[in-house]
C-alpha cells in the first residue's frame, strides 16, 4: 500500500482546515485506516506526530497574520484554534521565540515551517532485506502500560524501568526465548498499550503483575535491525514506511505489532495482508 500517496492526501487535508478543528479520526476514516496507525504512519514519514505538523504550520500562518497585516491577536488566536490568548502566546513565543506583540515590529526575525509535499514517486535504488512469515495464533504474556501517543521517549524509560526492578531478567529466568515489545493501538486516537514480555508456550503460566496478549493467526512481514539503539528502530521504521509499503501489495492488517529482541539481533514484525 502506498502510505506515500495517503500520507500526502493527509497534509493536502490539513493545509486545507487550518482554520478548522482537525480531528484524527475524520482524517484516518478517510484513508482507510485507524487513528492509532494513521499517526504511526504520519510520524514515521514526516518525522514529526500529526499534531506537531499541525501547530507548527498554524503558529507560522500567524505569523504572516501578526507581522504584515498587524491583525489582532486574539483574533489570531481564535482564528487558528488555540483556546485562549494565553495558550496562543506560550506556543507561539516558543516557536518563534518572541511574543505576538512583538512580532508586529518591522525587522523582528520570525520563523517558518513550511508545507511538506511528498514526492508521490520513488526514486528507488534502495536495498530492503525482509522475509514474509505465516504464524498460528499465540499468546504474549507481558508487562502492560498505557501511554499517550503524542508523548515521546517514554518507551525507552519504560525499558528502563523493568530493567532496573528486576522485572525483565525475571521474565528472561524463567522464559529463555526472546524479548517482545509489543505496541497494541487503541480505538481511542490519542492512547494505545505497550508491553514488555515474552511469546507463550502450551505449558506457560502467567506471571504475576502481567497481562495475556491474544494474537491472531496473521501473515506477518519482517525486518531485521541492523542495531537496537532507539534511533537505529526509528529509522527502520520510517524506511518500512516510505519504502517498502509503497513498493508492495501488502497493507497492514490489525492494529498490533512487535519488535522482537534477542542477544544479538532486533527484528520488527509487522502483520500484513
Amino acid at each position: 500500500m502506498n502510505y506515500i500517496v495517503e500520507v500526502q492526501k493527509a497534509l493536502d487535508y490539513i493545509e486545507n482546515n487550518l482554520e478548522e478543528d482537525i480531528n484524527y479520526e475524520n482524517i484516518s476514516k478517510e484513508l482507510g485506516l485507524s487513528a492509532f496507525y494513521f499517526h504511526r504512519i504520519f510520524s514515521s514519514i514526516i518525522g514529526i506526530s500529526p499534531a506537531e505538523y499541525i501547530r507548527n504550520r498554524r503558529l507560522t500562518c500567524a505569523a504572516d497574520e501578526l507581522s504584515i497585516h498587524k491583525a489582532n491577536i486574539l483574533d489570531v488566536a481564535i482564528k487558528y484554534q488555540f483556546n485562549s490568548n494565553e495558550s496562543f502566546t506560550r506556543a507561539f513565543t516558543k516557536f518563534h521565540n518572541v511574543t505576538p506583540k512583538m512580532a508586529k515590529i518591522d525587522g523582528t526575525k520570525l520563523k517558518v515551517f513550511s508545507k511538506v509535499q511528498l514526492s508521490l514517486s520513488l526514486n528507488g535504488g534502495n536495498i530492503m532485506d525482509y522475509r514474509i512469515e505465516n504464524k498460528d495464533a499465540f499468546k504474549i504474556c507481558a508487562i502492560v502500560r498505557d501511554f499517550c501517543i503524542e508523548t515521546k521517549n517514554e518507551i525507552p524509560k519504560f525499558w528502563d524501568e523493568v530493567k532496573e526492578n528486576g522485572k525483565l531478567k525475571e521474565i528472561s529466568k524463567n522464559y529463555t526465548r526472546c524479548t517482545l515489545g509489543v505496541c497494541i493501538g487503541e480505538n481511542n486516537a490519542e492512547q494505545y498499550k505497550y508491553g514488555i514480555g515474552i511469546e507463550m508456550e502450551a505449558n506457560d503460566d502467567q506471571m504475576p503483575g502481567t497481562e495475556i496478549i491474544d494474537v491472531p493467526k496473521s501473515k506477518w512481514v519482517v525486518f531485521k535491525c541492523e542495531g537496537n539503539k532507539a534511533d537505529d528502530i526509528n529509522n527502520l521504521w520510517a524506511k518500512i514506511y516510505k519504502e517498502y509499503f509503497p513498493t508492495s501489495e501488502y497493507k497492514q492488517s490489525m492494529n498490533i505489532d512487535f519488535e522482537l529482541y534477542d542477544d544479538k539481533n532486533t527484528e520488527i514484525w509487522i502483520p500484513i495482508n
